[in-house]
């Protein structure tokens, strides 16, 4: 036996293992839909429990079924009619049993319940550019999060119980008002999802600190050694692959014990994309706004504060936008004591603006904003401009704006432009484009979302790439979880619990 497992051994030459790091599924991106995935592919599978359900036809369709996972059975047949803030099916159903009648204001408990089953495990890795938790790290963590602090609940670990650990351990929280008690700050939803990869024992799946630049289907004679460009033969395991549907993801990792970096491939049958909302910053589209002070981030506004660029009382900022980071920016100006000028299309009573959607008692820092916008409250440092655009931006830091009487020039410190964001889709083949519902339109989240099989997340025109969360339409992450539920079960239909990595340890190594 000893024999055996050395010639084996002998067969995977040293440089063969090095080049072709294999992993039947490559997950990109690391916040909590990835998080989500990582969890059901690592063996921890969702069952119904059988305490009953609002919706009786749902509860009828399960209650015959509690010792079969969902994983096992028809999820279309399961979803078939549900209704809610997701066009996908399997979204529905699963938010429905995770969080029922949670639309209405109930607060019944979840009806799932999972249960480890390591023999059904996938091998996987996630890659993510930052921390576990993925943009949740970016944003700002004094904010408060728009949605319940449980919906940013993920499978197996009860929300609302970690948040009051973490908050009874940590003395220096700010209080809530009685109204604000069930929202969680943006700080604590992220150090929850990095704890969550740590307390179900994920981190042997994260690669954290890595940039994916490429993600491409390989076609021909592709396992070859990359230094003569010969095929590379000597690895039984490699050699197995050719002919095989393979991607190949190259990215950069980043090792923070020693600030070095190495470029890396990995080859995969499987890739996931899971980006999440974060991505490129609109643009206006006028002239000047790839000047050095026009900045498309809240964070950059805050930076700049911070740094005390924009300390002193003669500083003035314009923010462009009406939406929640617009309102962020322009609390954030305020905080800081520096004038600022609020610039928006639409008029300040229009109920299509973001802030308008929002109930007063729940959102009470949003609400003063719209206040302000709409010239209920007044404040000498904040100034709004209702129906304007910007025409461009100068290098001597002087905006001309457009309203409905004419056009005149403002001079400011620094600009923030805050209308939205597309999602950075770079390291695809024609960054996406291919892949929305209308082909020759850019990946939008609103408006041309990746095509996805709805029952698999598969998209529709590359066969082995899935995708999830917002990248698919669904900006919640309550929603974004079901499509975790739809990609495990048909991973596990492809027959892939038995498949294993290949040297992806490598991938870290300096």
């Amino acid at each position: 036996m000893a024999g055996k497992h050395g010639t084996e051994h002998m067969g995977q030459c040293e440089r063969c293992r090095a080049d072709h790091p294999y992993s039947p599924v490559v997950i990109v991106g690391n916040g909590p839909s990835a998080m989500c995935l990582s969890y059901f592919l690592s063996g921890r599978w969702p069952y119904y429990n059988g305490l009953g359900h609002p919706n009786e036809y749902l509860h009828d369709r399960l209650k015959d079924n509690t010792e079969k996972s969902l994983i096992e059975q028809d999820l279309q047949y399961l979803s078939s009619g549900l209704e809610g803030r997701s066009r996908h099916p399997v979204a529905l159903l699963f938010d429905t049993l995770q969080h029922p009648n949670a639309d209405q204001g109930d607060r019944v408990p979840s009806r799932m319940e999972f249960k480890h089953h390591q023999d059904k495990s996938i091998p996987h890795v996630v890659l993510g550019s930052g921390l576990p938790g993925g943009a949740w790290w970016d944003l700002d963590a004094s904010v408060l999060t728009l949605s319940l602090g449980c919906w940013m609940e993920l499978p197996g670990q009860d929300f609302k119980d970690w948040i009051a650990n973490f908050r009874s351990k940590n003395e220096s929280h700010s209080p809530l008002s009685v109204n604000q008690m069930d929202r969680a700050t943006l700080g604590e939803v992220a150090r929850y999802y990095q704890s969550y990869v740590k307390e179900k024992n994920l981190e042997k799946y994260f690669l954290s600190h890595t940039l994916v630049t490429s993600v491409q289907r390989l076609e021909g004679k592709r396992i070859v050694n990359s230094e003569s460009g010969e095929r590379e033969t000597t690895c039984k395991k490699c050699f197995g692959l050719e002919g095989e549907n393979l991607f190949e993801v190259k990215g950069i990792h980043r090792n923070v014990s020693c600030d070095c970096c190495k470029t890396f491939s990995i080859l995969t049958k499987n890739v996931v994309v899971a980006t999440g909302m974060l991505g490129r910053p609109n643009k206006l589209g006028v002239e000047g706004e790839d000047l050095n002070f026009v900045k498309g981030k809240v964070q950059d506004l805050e930076a700049a504060i911070q740094g005390g660029d924009l300390g002193c009382a003669c500083s003035r900022v314009i923010v462009v936008g009406a939406g929640l980071s617009a309102a962020d920016a322009v609390q954030c100006c305020r905080n800081a004591n520096i004038p600022v000028v609020h610039i928006f299309r639409r008029k300040a009573s229009d109920p299509q603006i973001a802030l308008a959607r929002l109930p007063k008692a729940v959102y009470p820092e949003y609400h003063e904003i719209l206040e302000l916008m709409k010239g209920i409250k007044k404040d000498d440092k904040y100034t709004p401009l209702a129906e304007h655009v910007v025409e461009k931006f100068q290098s001597d830091h002087k905006v001309t704006v457009t309203g409905p009487q004419g056009s005149h020039t403002l001079q400011v410190s620094m600009a923030a432009v805050l209308i939205g964001s597309q999602p950075n889709l770079s390291f695809l083949p024609k960054e996406g484009r291919c892949m929305g519902f209308h082909k020759d339109q850019p990946i939008s989240y609103k408006t041309n979302p990746l095509a996805v099989n709805p029952f698999t997340m598969e998209v529709i025109d590359e066969p082995g790439l899935f995708a999830m969360g917002p990248l698919v339409g669904d900006n919640f992450v309550r929603f974004s979880l079901g499509g975790a539920l739809a990609i495990t079960q048909h991973l596990v239909s492809k027959g892939l619990v038995d498949k294993q990595t290949k040297n992806i340890e490598s991938v870290a190594s300096c």
